[in-house]
């Protein structure tokens, strides 16, 4: 079963502008292996920005929309980007008008999402030059919110928009229940975990994905290129059944598969074998979370002593208060010294 995939990221203003190059293919080259530009043109927007900026584009809504941006300062967030797709096999399987229908409906999900409206769209483009079709959809996370004096006014304000431990847990629930009401039979996305996830091109990296897809694609061609045996029937139906004969049109092409064959799978063991560089990253990462999940446990064990060791405190005070007290009622009743008055004095 394939899933219903939406993935959600904050940008600064650096990074804002450092995503138009890509989603909107201003570049004629690209470091990802993965963009056939001959299919560049297949490409299309359901909301296209009119300045050749993100960030310009930001500034031509916040004005147009009237909306108040608040204190800003270089590591605000700006603008988020939202990624919706799921995987080849399901685009493949329900066609080219459903896949269409498919990004209208995500775009018609982001667009009321959390009441952000389509106005605060600043792009959403469709990708049908990769592997796998998807939409790069990028908006400022505005709320309601009021001024000093109380009106009501529009607010962009990334922390409110994403308020909560479980905003994105939110976000995949109400997505899949939108999108499977729409007729897409998909599986929820699986949650994310607290673990800072790799960008698709550094992931890639990691485990050789490029190498062992050039890898795969070799195989695949060696296996097309294999006598089958209905080739060997052809061959004694139409060739004179010479040694000459079998050695050449037999038995040399299939000692040369064979050795194609057994090269070829030697490099994809090797490529495949260096997927132990992502066990590592994520054991390393695992015994991080555990050596920071003890720390935390000893801290909060600290804690509690001193919390024990203030109460202990708080009870001497207190008695000694008590017995004070006491003593200055005792000077007053015997002695007729009103401490109060008399406190100078002493």
């Amino acid at each position: 079963m394939s899933y219903a995939i939406i993935r959600n990221e904050k940008y600064t203003k650096d990074e804002m502008n450092q995503l138009a190059p890509h989603n909107e293919r201003y570049k004629k080259k690209y470091s990802n292996k993965n963009i056939d530009l001959s299919k560049t043109s297949q490409n299309y927007h359901l909301k296209r920005p009119i300045e050749n900026t993100y960030y310009k584009e930001y500034k031509r809504l916040i004005k147009q929309n009237n909306l108040y941006e608040g204190q800003i300062h270089k590591n605000s967030i700006y603008a988020c980007e939202m990624i919706l797709t799921s995987d080849s096999s399901f685009f493949d399987k329900i066609g080219q008008e459903e896949t269409k229908r498919y990004f209208k409906e995500c775009y018609n999900f982001v667009s009321n999402y959390q009441g952000l409206g389509e106005e605060n769209i600043i792009s959403a483009v469709v990708h049908l030059d990769e592997e796998s079709p998807h939409m790069h959809l990028v908006y400022i996370p505005v709320i309601n919110s009021f001024d000093r004096v109380g009106n009501p006014i529009r607010k962009v304000n990334s922390r409110e928009f994403w308020k909560g431990k479980s905003s994105y847990k939110k976000l995949q629930d109400e997505f899949h229940k939108y999108i499977t009401i729409k007729g897409f039979d998909l599986e929820r996305g699986k949650e994310n975990t607290d673990r800072k996830h790799l960008d698709t091109d550094n992931m890639k990296n990691l485990t050789n994905f490029y190498d062992t897809k050039t890898l795969k694609s070799d195989l695949r061609q060696v296996k097309n290129e294999t006598i089958s045996y209905s080739d060997v029937l052809d061959f004694y139906k139409y060739e004179d059944f010479t040694k000459n004969n079998v050695d050449r049109k037999l038995i040399l092409p299939m000692i040369k598969y064979n050795e194609k064959l057994v090269r070829q799978n030697n490099n994809l063991l090797i490529e495949l074998s260096k997927v132990k560089n992502v066990r590592k990253y994520y054991y390393d990462l695992e015994q991080q979370f555990l050596t920071n999940e003890k720390e935390l446990k000893d801290l909060e064990t600290k804690l509690r002593g001193k919390d024990i060791e203030l109460n202990a405190c708080y009870d001497v005070i207190k008695d000694l208060l008590q017995k004070n007290e006491k003593m200055q009622k005792i000077l007053k009743e015997k002695l007729g010294i009103d401490f109060d008055k008399e406190k100078n004095k002493i």
